[in-house]
């Protein structure tokens, strides 16, 4: 029964409505309301849609709508059969749905930090570097916390960049064959992983026949690919797009310096690209100083309209699917 009224609330609301994570859950209170938050556009389609799937189900309905502070609309709806307490609903008007991601990379050398990140109570992506010593329990512990993953995929970078020996697996010049055994070697060490996204990779990332080869293997594993926009001259997303795979880039680094105000304002930064573009994913790493500025403003920007989702889901917003990395320079 529940299962109907969220699917009747999530087909009104599409991409303009959010049930946050409680409904259904088993840490929920029996008697705690299910909550949603609605977009103006929707908001009265969603409140209709629950309504009619009640009374199709044989329900009683209540409704008193109020209004808050800022004059948006606040429906409170009590669900009852035969005068007996059923379920309760609040549905909460905001005036846009913002549909957000964060991934951290560079994941998989231990886990403590891994810990610490599945410790808090948001959709966090974890982004797990292949061959490590914790890659696999990483992506393991994450799956178990309901968290999703990528694999971290290490590609060429400049060669002034002097980047550690080891990590750099996709390389210019390599052939469809070797392309392919890199990828099917660095999946099975970071297992269940949904998604990619490039490590480092300033040169491969630029090279159109490579990524083209890249995305090709990729389309046949059925995964989506994050472009990290570590150049301005990446052609992969483009490339993951021809490709017909689900694709996004990285709006905003969290951490090129190391401290908490630091990425507490690139936090600030990627709420107004969040208001300007309505959709918007930001990268950062494990850092102590990363961490802390997450458990300080996380709670401020995942408000009543902010939605923070895996990366995988952002992807299936509309707004998403318009959205283009600004042009080379």
């Amino acid at each position: 029964m529940v299962g109907r009224l969220q699917r009747a609330v999530e087909s009104a609301g599409r991409s303009q409505v959010w049930i946050l994570p409680s409904v259904g859950s088993s840490s929920a209170r029996p008697d705690a309301p299910a909550e949603a938050r609605a977009g103006s556009e929707v908001y009265p389609a969603v409140l209709g849609a629950l309504e009619r799937q009640a009374r199709q189900s044989h329900l009683d309905v209540s409704v008193n709508e109020t209004r808050s502070g800022r004059g948006l609309r606040v429906a409170e709806i009590r669900l009852s059969r035969g005068g007996k307490p059923f379920s309760r609903w609040r549905i909460r008007e905001v005036p846009r749905l913002l549909h957000a991601a964060i991934i951290i990379d560079d994941l998989g050398g231990s886990l403590e930090k891994p810990h610490q990140l599945l410790a808090m109570p948001y959709a966090l992506t974890l982004s797990i570097l292949p061959h490590l010593p914790a890659s696999a329990e990483t992506a393991r512990e994450a799956r178990r916390a309901g968290r999703e993953v990528m694999l971290h995929l290490p590609m060429e970078p400049l060669p002034s960049s002097h980047a550690p020996p080891g990590l750099t697996d996709i390389r210019v010049g390599m052939n469809r064959l070797e392309i392919e055994h890199v990828v099917d070697s660095d999946l099975a060490s970071v297992p269940q992983a949904a998604g990619v996204n490039n490590h480092m990779g300033s040169r491969a990332t630029a090279d159109p026949r490579l990524m083209a080869a890249v995305m090709r293997s990729l389309a046949g594993r059925h995964l989506f690919f994050i472009d990290s926009r570590t150049t301005a001259s990446s052609v992969a997303f483009d490339a993951a797009r021809r490709q017909g795979l689900p694709a996004f880039y990285r709006s905003v680094f969290l951490d090129d310096t190391e401290s908490v105000p630091y990425t507490v304002g690139q936090l600030r930064q990627f709420r107004r690209v969040l208001e300007e573009q309505g959709a918007a994913l930001a990268i950062g790493h494990p850092y102590p100083t990363t961490i802390a500025a997450l458990a300080k403003f996380l709670p401020i920007l995942v408000g009543d309209d902010v939605v923070l989702e895996p990366a995988s889901q952002l992807l299936q917003v509309p707004e998403v699917t318009r959205l283009k990395p600004p042009p080379r320079r």
